[in-house]
């Protein structure tokens, strides 16, 4: 198997998130269609679901389940290494190499790791779609305070966001697909959660409800559902 280190390199950091949402640890599941990775963070706060398409792969293999651990390590790993690495499955050994250079990965079996599969039934009430720049913008704003609390609302063809603390920032932005009517705040795991998003987003959204925040990309779709703010949390 070949590919493009990083192209692989992201997809990994895209899936394991930031902050208290990090996950360590995995199922790297090389499905007929792709690399397909499940899991939830260990606060139990959020849930994503990542597919990297076979044609990111300049050669592709159907491994099946590949149990991994140390997330952390396995990215420091890859930026070890060249423009173009190698993948290769032995018994319990994931080796990485390029000409001149490799590493072995010991394996970790997959049942005493902490994953879930598929996607969780959920309906929403309106979705928008905004760039990865322009969220991490709102975020920036919201994080001029400390623990700040953002909240999404929704009108008809537009969505805002504003948030908590002393300086309170508010921004409209269009939203030609929304009805309106909804009211929703979250807290810093939402920030964890998509801060290693960088491409166009879709964001679903219900009053008092988890959001589904999606990238889609050439190579790569990304999903993470993260749980609502409570107001007794506040």
């Amino acid at each position: 198997m070949k590919v493009k280190t990083n192209i692989l390199r992201a997809f990994v950091e895209k899936v394991r998130m930031d902050g208290k949402q990090k996950i360590e640890e995995a199922v790297f599941n090389f499905e007929k269609d792709g690399l397909k990775i499940n899991a939830n963070s260990a606060p139990k706060q959020v849930r994503v679901m990542g597919w990297l398409k076979t044609g990111a792969f300049t050669e592709y293999e159907e491994f099946g389940k590949v149990g991994i651990n140390e997330l952390e390590n396995v990215v420091k790993i890859l930026k070890r290494f060249g423009e173009d690495i190698n993948i290769k499955k032995e018994g319990n050994l994931l080796t990485i190499s390029q000409p001149g250079k490799k590493v072995d990965i010991e394996l970790a079996a997959e049942e005493f790791l902490s994953t879930d599969t598929g996607e969780p039934t959920l309906e929403f009430d309106d979705s928008f779609a905004i760039t990865a720049t322009a969220l991490k913008g709102i975020y920036s704003d919201a994080q001029v305070n400390t623990d700040a609390v953002i909240k999404i609302e929704t009108e008809d063809k537009k969505v805002i966001f504003s948030n908590t603390g002393k300086y309170k920032f508010l921004t409209e932005l269009e939203a030609l697909t929304c009805k309106g009517g909804v009211s929703v705040k979250y807290g810093e795991p939402l920030i964890e959660a998509t801060m290693k998003l960088d491409g166009n987003l879709e964001i679903n959204v219900k009053s008092n409800y988890p959001a589904k925040i999606m990238e889609k990309t050439e190579n790569s779709t990304v999903t993470v559902i993260v749980a609502p703010r409570v107001e007794d949390e506040e």
